[in-house]
């Protein structure tokens, strides 16, 4: 969440300033499977990690084997030199360490965000041209460390986001970088670590992208519900929980300035949900109308479930409203 807010705040800052922010979201080719050994150990030793601990990091690194299946044919064993174990807790931990020195030669002016394989390069400024040399001297300081250390960067995606000060005007000196002979230029949105950021932060493309993957687990909830009618409320709330809370409220933070309509269909998205949990109609009555069909944006539903039962997502609004009116 700490990476996601810096990159929200510096863009939130430069739209109500009137002046431009600009983001890279770099991929590295295979991240986790290109981690050179030797340069680990060379970084392990840089950070003063007890040499009994290095000796086992090297002793569950290397030696490794691996065997390829193509059409039932089993090829020979062979060595892996390179990369971490797959599923691994250890290895996000230890690129992590391999990539923590990645950003000390990118410009003064240029925030980062490193999360695992996960990297953004985000600065703002007012004019275009200052957003766009600085982008490139950081994206070119970057290609040079990775060759440097035995890692790809893949061009076609990576991703760039300008948020402008005017979105509909043409700049003459618009915000792009180039690598390897490629242009990368703007995309209207991009995803970073699970929010789709907007070049407006208007937030309509990430609360559709959240309402598309609750939708399936509605329906499985709704399932659970029909094959066993006496389900235990308790026991449906608590995968509720599970399966769709932390997707409503993941990031929520970041829509501090956000409309109210995007909190109303994520309320909706919410509402729905717990109706599901609670094997609920999908239209119910609503004391405000005193008749059937209200939608899932009512806020008087005349159900002592679903008005009791205290959501997550609303205390959420009420604590970043009270903030918004501090600050």
């Amino acid at each position: 969440m700490y990476n996601i807010s810096r990159l929200n705040r510096c863009a939130q800052q430069a739209l109500d300033r009137n002046h431009h922010a600009g983001v890279i979201f770099f991929d590295i080719k295979s991240a986790f499977d290109s981690v050179w050994h030797d340069g680990l150990t060379y970084k392990m030793n840089d950070f003063r990690i007890p040499v009994y601990f290095i000796r086992w990091i090297i002793s569950f690194l290397c030696k490794r084997t691996a065997q390829i299946e193509l059409e039932n044919q089993l090829s020979h064993s062979f060595e892996i030199k390179s990369g971490t174990p797959q599923g691994s807790p250890l290895s996000p931990l230890l690129y992590i360490l391999f990539t923590s020195d990645s950003m000390n030669s990118i410009p003064s002016r240029v925030d980062y965000g490193l999360f695992a394989d996960d990297t953004a390069i985000f600065t703002s400024s007012n004019t275009t041209s200052r957003v766009r040399d600085r982008l490139q001297e950081s994206i070119d300081q970057f290609v040079k460390w990775c060759r440097s250390w035995k890692l790809v960067m893949q061009p076609i995606k990576t991703e760039l986001i300008h948020f402008p000060s005017h979105p509909r005007k043409k700049y003459s000196n618009p915000i792009y970088f180039r690598v390897s002979n490629i242009d990368i230029r703007p995309q209207p949105s991009a995803r970073y670590l699970g929010i789709i950021f907007d070049k407006q932060l208007r937030w309509q493309e990430h609360v559709k992208h959240i309402e598309t993957r609750i939708q399936s687990r509605i329906n499985l909830l709704r399932f659970l519900n029909r094959i066993t009618p006496d389900s235990n409320e308790k026991i449906m709330l608590n995968i509720y929980k599970s399966l769709i809370q932390p997707i409503l409220t993941h990031g929520s933070s970041v829509l501090l300035h956000a409309e109210d309509k995007i909190w109303n269909r994520l309320q909706i998205a919410e509402n729905k949900s717990i109706r599901a949990a609670l094997h609920l109609p999908h239209f119910i009555h609503s004391k405000s109308s005193g008749s059937e069909g209200q939608d899932d944006g009512d806020d008087n539903i005349d159900n002592e479930q679903l008005k009791t039962f205290k959501t997550s997502f609303g205390g959420l609004k009420v604590v970043l409203y009270l903030h918004k009116k501090k600050t």
